[in-house]
């Protein structure tokens, strides 16, 4: 009987190591290093909490959609977030965007809350800036900081997001120099035991050749 369990042991030991391994290499394909040519911010960015790592795409590859982590609103007495992540999806400069296979992702850090929305695909070319709907500080009500985003493609098309309503549009951020995003970095408010959780506060973006 312990001869049993210390083999059952020994495989869940492996099957853990196994997953860990696994994660990590998936980590691994994205890079918190490279190169970049430009850095996009908007103004109206809310301030809590803090700025989570940078994080690229592969070299070579550039961020032509995106998703969205978001828990929907409910009303009544409950604490929302509205946005809590942001997704780049990296393609290489020579793959059909709406083809089955792509290269990866990058996320910076997300919040606690939500589901991932479906990817948004540009036409044609890269992500080259991006907007924020942002709700601002109500005070003693329920504060949800960022809700939403649109970004533009170096096609001139416009992806809006599928995130929530509250909070108004700031203004675009500057286009990109170079070919198109190839990074972000998020600001993230932990999950807080007592208090107003808002999840994502701010988002800036990196330009690569």
């Amino acid at each position: 009987m312990h001869r049993f369990i210390s083999i059952m042991f020994s495989l869940l030991a492996f099957i853990g190591l196994h997953v860990s391994v696994q994660t990590a290499g998936r980590r691994s394909e994205r890079s918190i290093e490279r190169h970049f040519v430009s850095l996009l911010m908007v103004r109206n960015g809310m301030n809590w909490g803090s700025w989570a790592q940078r994080e690229f795409c592969p070299r070579g590859t550039y961020a032509a959609g995106f998703s969205l982590m978001v828990e929907e609103l409910s009303f009544g007495p409950w604490d929302n977030t509205a946005l809590n992540g942001i997704r780049l999806h990296c393609i290489s400069l020579f793959k059909d965007p709406h083809s089955d296979e792509h290269d990866s992702f990058i996320q910076s850090e997300v919040g606690s809350w939500g589901q991932w929305t479906k990817i948004k695909w540009c036409p044609s070319g890269f992500l080259t800036a991006f907007q924020l709907r942002v709700e601002s500080s109500r005070g003693i009500g329920d504060d949800t900081a960022a809700n939403n985003i649109r970004f533009n493609c170096s096609g001139e098309s416009l992806l809006l997001g599928d995130g929530t309503h509250r909070g108004e549009w700031g203004d675009w951020s500057p286009l990109c120099q170079g070919r198109g995003m190839c990074g972000i970095m998020t600001r993230i408010e932990e999950k807080l035991k007592f208090g107003d959780d808002t999840a994502l506060n701010d988002a800036r973006m990196f330009c690569c050749d």
